[in-house]
């Protein structure tokens, strides 16, 4: 914010008229501690509450100066064609600043009250820890571990760039191992198999594999480098689709929230199956699942693989999406204004998942001129 903020100020600050409508603990904690920092603004910010509620309640006459408020508001109309938004219109400026403000100050009438609420992707996970459910047993597992299966049988070998363990396996009942929002980890199976586990991502696994078929559930994402074995299939069974395997490397990305499922072939070949449908991918190719229906498309697959190496190669994606990634990665939820239409704008470029998310917060703001707010640890808010 302004180094010298007047009321004028709060009442064109979208996330102070926000507050004003739809207050929250996270809200009042972020004023507050704003204030504390702040406190040469504690008089213009207790006068814009005053102002923002005369507004709302159509009581007496509101004194700010009409010109200048407008032209706070036209700025930001302005500042949005200079990037080239998809949609322009007046009142994506913030639609509930032009209903409490715009519209008095042009017409000298109260509000038209919105009840528009926020919109949210990302996601954040009470438990915070990567757990391995074997048998009877819980064991908990650093971030971006490596259980190794195929040293011994019926044992994974808990590898960190510390530490290293060995684990007893239950040999009969299938293993759970359980990743969860802001955390990765990474799986060799029992026959050498490596899996690259993402974030928010829940794998059903067996100690042994039978001679003649090798079975894994999954839900959330995966990249997978299958062992090729004669006479032994390898199929992945998702909550959409089966995908056999014939000795290949690919992305699947199958997470209960999303629409769409994905399967995208880096090499060799894989059969992908849903209901009544199957296709064939070669490489360089992704079948996207929807509604029971497959599509196959050629891609370029680093967009879709890059997260393997410590960063997320954007092409044209849709910054809901990108938010919802980097809040998977993070177990961060943003919270955005509908009015934005992220749906509807896409960012390219390269977004290095650095351990600090401010480096990547401010990388995306950049990339997308949006501003953002960290209302809590797990919560920001996006605006203009």
């Amino acid at each position: 914010m302004k180094s010298v903020m007047d009321q004028k100020d709060f009442l064109c600050d979208d996330l102070f008229v926000y507050w004003r409508i739809h207050p929250t603990k996270e809200l009042d904690a972020f004023w507050e501690n704003y204030l504390k920092e702040n406190e040469e603004f504690r008089d213009p910010f207790n006068q814009a509450i005053e102002a923002f509620e005369t507004i709302r309640s159509k009581r007496g006459t509101f004194q700010i100066n009409e010109v200048s408020a407008l032209q706070k508001l036209n700025e930001k109309i302005e500042k949005r064609k200079k990037i080239k938004w998809r949609r322009i219109y007046a009142s994506s400026a913030a639609v509930l600043l032009l209903t409490l403000i715009s519209t008095f100050f042009i017409f000298n009438e109260g509000p038209k009250k919105t009840e528009s609420g926020m919109f949210s992707v990302g996601g954040v996970t009470d438990n915070n820890n990567i757990q391995l459910f074997t048998g009877n047993d819980v064991l908990e597992i650093d971030n971006n571990s490596t259980l190794n299966l195929s040293e011994k049988k019926n044992s994974a070998v808990i590898k960190n760039p510390l530490t290293q363990k060995e684990v007893g396996l239950n040999d009969n009942r299938v293993n759970t191992l359980i990743v969860p929002y802001g955390k990765r980890s990474t799986l060799i199976l029992a026959d050498g198999s490596k899996v690259h586990l993402n974030s928010g991502t829940k794998m059903e696994f067996p100690s042994t594999f039978s001679e003649k078929r090798r079975e894994i559930n999954v839900e959330g994402e995966i990249f997978i480098e299958v062992v090729k074995k004669r006479n032994s299939s390898f199929v992945i069974h998702t909550p959409h689709s089966q995908i056999t395997v014939h000795g290949t490397s690919f992305n699947v990305s199958s997470y209960s929230e999303d629409a769409k499922e994905s399967v995208v072939l880096v090499n060799g070949s894989v059969e992908v199956k849903s209901h009544n449908s199957t296709v064939l991918l070669k490489p360089n190719e992704m079948a996207e699942i929807e509604n029971k229906l497959i599509q196959c498309k050629q891609v370029n697959v680093s967009d879709y693989t890059s997260w393997t190496d410590g960063y997320m190669q954007l092409n044209k994606m849709p910054l809901n999406e990108v938010l919802k990634k980097i809040g998977r990665y993070y177990n961060v939820e943003f919270r955005y204004n509908p009015v934005l239409d992220l749906n509807k704008q896409t960012c390219s470029g390269k977004l290095f998942l650095s351990d600090n998310l401010n480096d990547v917060l401010e990388a995306f703001s950049k990339m997308t001129y949006f501003k953002y707010e960290k209302l809590s640890d797990e919560t920001i808010f996006i605006y203009q």
